[in-house]
């Protein structure tokens, strides 16, 4: 039977530093305990490992599609790699989809943008979303589940994702129903994610 198999699927800039990885890392560990708190029956988020030899388009595409949300962990080169654009696009077009199969329209959106870094220049597509600031993350902070400023919005942040999964559980079969078949769509024009200073980028009211 179609379902949502995770809770959320992360999206972000795979980055081969310390602080990229370690960010990551730590939240993600950290989102999942609060997880395990909040919905029980289903996987927090996909596992890093893809198997030996999958093809990362159809792989990806049905760990979106069977996904209730995602998060995107932004940097300000995400939206310069043509698998981030990709991904969000296609939770884009999950997100209308889903949306519109609630008995009432909702302006509560299922793509959660978790701020590593550029919470102050947050390119269009981002910024007219409610984003959460994780900016002044160092990896001379103690662990982000320990910590008193970081701790409190990732449990935010797992409560938004369980209070989406609630909403559509009902739902979950005709959401699901066509991930068989679903699949990534082309990136994205890079000029769309225009950095600061561009032509044609302003800021959002809404994270400032």
């Amino acid at each position: 039977m179609p379902r949502f198999d995770y809770a959320c699927f992360i999206s972000y800039s795979h980055g081969e530093g310390d602080l990229v990885r370690g960010f990551v890392g730590q939240f993600k560990a950290a989102l999942r305990d609060e997880l395990e708190t909040l919905i029980a029956s289903r996987k927090p988020f996909i596992d890093d490992d893809i198997p030996y030899g999958a093809k990362w388009d159809p792989y990806l595409a049905m760990a979106l599609c069977h996904s209730v949300c995602m998060v995107v962990i932004y940097t300000p080169v995400y939206g310069q790699k043509d698998f981030c654009r990709r991904e969000f696009e296609a939770m884009e077009r999950l997100e209308a989809a889903r949306l519109a199969l609630l008995p009432q329209a909702s302006p509560i959106g299922l793509i959660i943008p978790v701020v590593m870094r550029g919470f102050r220049q947050l390119p269009p597509p981002i910024g007219p979303r409610q984003a959460v600031d994780f900016s002044q993350f160092t990896l001379a902070d103690v662990q982000m589940n320990r910590h008193p400023g970081f701790a409190p919005k990732v449990k935010e942040v797992a409560e938004r994702i369980a209070d989406h999964f609630w909403h559509l559980q009902a739902l979950e079969e005709e959401a699901c129903r066509h991930c068989a078949g679903f699949e990534l769509p082309q990136a994205p024009p890079a000029a769309a994610w225009r950095a600061p200073g561009s032509s044609g980028w302003a800021p959002a009211f809404v994270n400032r």
